[in-house]
């Protein structure tokens, strides 16, 4: 039993770091699919920033073809996948690490089924966004109340894979943990908003500052690499820990 009391910000930092440290290698092996998801992505309307991908709503036109179309959805579709894989053997890592087992075959296979319990829950916040985000773009208010759906849909997600792969939720059980978690840990999780932000900020800044040697095509690619295989699994592993503080004992 660690002497570091869990449900403290020392406690969730100190594990974070001593999980991402020794599992350093694992993680980076179960993070290449982020990597995957980049030229993927790159079907899609969107644009690069802070080394994220995002979907231009604006772009997506009325008049696009079957194909134009077949070929977002079926980039989307698996790039999503990759992503709901990751984010997961992600949380089985460290779910085993903190329990102290070993990563036997059954969990290969419970892995599978927490990916596609994960896909499916980020699938429909996805098309819910975004049938919202364009009925609001046609009245002009997607800047405003676009935004704000989409942020509250992400905190319906935003512990999902937690609740899947730590709890054995159901996707549709996953949203409330969520609110739970955000609720009564808020924080921890307002603590893990401000250091993603920052994490992300510093990563975009080292290389925007070296984009006028490398080039801004470059510069944006290797931000984006950075933060697909160092940034975002060092943040899923510090709100794996958020979340496992309500666990006071582990």
């Amino acid at each position: 039993m660690s002497i570091i009391r869990p449900d403290t910000m020392f406690g969730v930092l100190w594990h974070t770091i001593d999980a991402y440290v020794r599992n350093f290698q694992l993680l980076l092996t179960v993070s290449l699919p982020f990597l995957i998801v980049f030229p993927l992505a790159l079907f899609l309307p969107n644009f690069t920033a802070l080394g994220g991908i995002f979907l231009r709503f604006g772009s997506i036109s009325r008049d696009v073809s079957l194909f134009d179309v077949s070929i977002i959805a079926i980039a989307f579709a698996i790039s999503l996948l990759l992503f709901s894989f990751a984010l997961v053997a992600i949380n089985m890592v460290i779910k085993t690490e903190r329990t102290l087992n070993k990563i036997r075959i059954y969990d290969f296979e419970k892995i599978e089924q927490y990916t596609l319990k994960l896909f499916s829950l980020f699938f429909v916040v996805f098309v819910l966004s975004l049938a919202a985000n364009m009925l609001l773009y046609e009245y002009g208010l997607h800047t405003k109340l676009g935004a704000l759906v989409s942020f509250v849909l992400s905190l319906a997600v935003v512990f999902a894979p937690q609740a899947i792969v730590i709890d054995g939720q159901h996707a549709r059980h996953a949203p409330k943990m969520s609110f739970s978690i955000i609720s009564r840990k808020f924080p921890l999780f307002l603590s893990y908003v401000i250091i993603a932000v920052l994490l992300l900020l510093v990563n975009a800044a080292i290389f925007l500052s070296i984009a006028p040697a490398i080039g801004v095509v470059a510069a944006q690619l290797l931000t984006v690499v950075v933060n697909a295989l160092l940034v975002i699994p060092f943040l899923e592993v510090l709100k794996t820990q958020v979340y496992l503080s309500k666990y006071t004992l582990m």
